[in-house]
């Protein structure tokens, strides 16, 4: 019988984590912190529990790499978005666009956020993936906000405060949407996103707001 070469097992082992990942968000998904569960995981990804076991050491590590991989998936899909776009506004507001689609805006994945959240204070794993994945979505608002300025000739005291801002609001207008469709409709969102970025062109974030 031939052993495997190293690359090789190296792949499969890749590919099992990836599966495993993929599992877990499937269980969070549909059954929010019961899908916290390691035989549950084990069983929707078809292997043993010491396999997960195995290829993560702890359910921790696992909803940390699961958490990562939704935020880079929606990061990415994001950054898809902008670079299709040409000036700086125009990329603002591609990202807007891009936070109100359907692939962004996606009620079902409430569930395994709430999990992601609730495990920030009480889990290492998932909140060194949590300040990552919040720092690589910061930094590229920062970006966009900084390239927006200088494009218009206008300034932002604090960009990294007015990022933080329009994030909040971002996250406060999912969670809203998530909870009851009802409330607003996408564009009501994106509209009034637009009006924040309008209100920052006019002096918002300006020194004389900063205390």
């Amino acid at each position: 019988m031939t052993t495997p070469a190293p690359k090789n097992r190296r792949a499969e082992a890749d590919e099992r984590r990836e599966s495993l990942v993929s599992a877990a968000l499937r269980c969070l998904v549909r059954d929010g912190h019961a899908g916290l569960s390691v035989r549950r995981i084990a069983t929707e990804a078809g292997v043993s529990v010491g396999l997960l076991n195995h290829h993560f050491g702890s359910i921790d590590a696992l909803i940390a790499d699961t958490y990562q991989k939704l935020a880079i998936e929606l990061t990415t899909a994001l950054r898809n978005e902008i670079d299709q776009a040409g000036t700086p506004a125009q990329k603002m507001d591609a990202f807007l666009v891009g936070s109100f689609s359907p692939r962004v805006l996606d009620p079902q994945l409430l569930g395994a956020w709430v999990v992601f959240w609730s495990l920030i204070r009480h889990s290492e794993h998932v909140s060194q993936a949590h300040e990552k994945s919040y720092g690589t979505y910061i930094d590229l608002l920062c970006q966009l906000l900084d390239d927006l300025a200088v494009s218009e000739g206008f300034k932002i005291h604090d960009t990294r405060l007015a990022a933080i801002g329009l994030s909040a609001m971002l996250d406060g207008l999912w969670i809203e949407w998530s909870l009851n469709a009802e409330t607003f409709s996408p564009a009501n969102g994106l509209h009034i996103c637009r009006c924040w970025v309008k209100g920052l062109r006019n002096g918002a974030f300006s020194a004389d707001d900063v205390l």
